[in-house]
């Protein structure tokens, strides 16, 4: 617990400043995220799969990344992302027909195509939302916006778990998670998202600002169970080692990259550019 204080102490300062700043740091904290995300995925490949090539998937990434980073609204990030996911699954096909000697080839384009589009894809939300609709400090408070209720959705399913959890949410997946963690971090992620929207001036209504943050504290539950099924696939207790008290990034991402998007969509029709 104390190494995920301090992580914590430090890794928070420098995710609001990134945010805050906008790009280039911004840009460049989520290119650095979607690579050591795509590593993560390679290396979570069920046992028996070959290995990935992950300069292939890490190119793929920050081309999603950095298409977010140019599109000016969801429907330019939409096209942009599909002609990218489609060059991308191009050259994995023949990458896999050329150079894959393992088995199971099929699960192994699943990884290599969806890593990318799992990381990548997902994380360039992110900038979409930091510049919505070209305001930008607005686009950056509805981003600490998503962020911070994701975060007490997490603290909220952990607490409440720790203390009245009972019921087994999905053991077959995550043995730790119950149904009564599940509720406490929906409520929290509501409350947070309501005391949030007041502090912030949002410019919404308390009704939309629950909404969000009920949409948050399902989606973010969602994706940390994908991810834990990712890890009890490859039979792995961590994405990766490389944070502190937390194990890897994407054992911090899984919330977020799900629970970014849904906040974009839910915001992106009203702010046109």
């Amino acid at each position: 617990m104390a190494q995920r204080v301090l992580t914590a102490l430090v890794g928070i300062p420098v995710l609001v400043s990134a945010v805050w700043w906008g790009a280039p740091w911004l840009t460049l904290l989520v290119l650095l995220a979607a690579v050591l995300g795509v590593r993560e995925v390679y290396n979570l490949t069920p046992p028996g799969i070959s290995r990935l090539p992950f300069i292939l998937g890490a190119l793929w990434a920050i081309a999603l990344v950095l298409g977010g980073q140019a599109a000016v609204n969801a429907q330019g990030l939409l096209i942009t992302s599909l002609g990218i996911s489609l060059a991308g699954a191009f050259v994995a096909l023949l990458w896999l027909i050329a150079f894959y000697r393992g088995p199971n080839v099929a699960v192994a384009g699943i990884y290599l195509i969806g890593g990318p589009l799992y990381v990548g894809f997902l994380l360039a939300h992110a900038l979409c939302l930091r510049y919505l609709g070209y305001m930008n400090t607005l686009g950056g408070y509805w981003l600490l916006f998503a962020l911070v209720v994701t975060f007490a959705t997490d603290a909220g399913a952990f607490f409440t778990g720790r203390s009245i959890g009972r019921h087994r949410m999905a053991p077959s997946v995550s043995p730790q998670k119950t149904w009564e963690g599940a509720a406490g971090g929906f409520i929290l992620s509501v409350v947070a998202a309501l005391a949030l929207g007041q502090l912030l001036e949002l410019g919404a209504s308390p009704w939309r600002y629950g909404g969000i943050g009920a949409t948050v504290g399902v989606v973010s539950q969602l994706g940390d169970l994908f991810e834990s099924k990712l890890k009890r696939l490859a039979r792995a207790k961590d994405a990766g080692s490389i944070i502190p008290g937390h194990g890897g990034i994407l054992d911090r991402l899984d919330s977020i990259v799900f629970s970014v998007p849904a906040v974009y969509y839910l915001l992106a029709m009203e702010f046109p550019p």
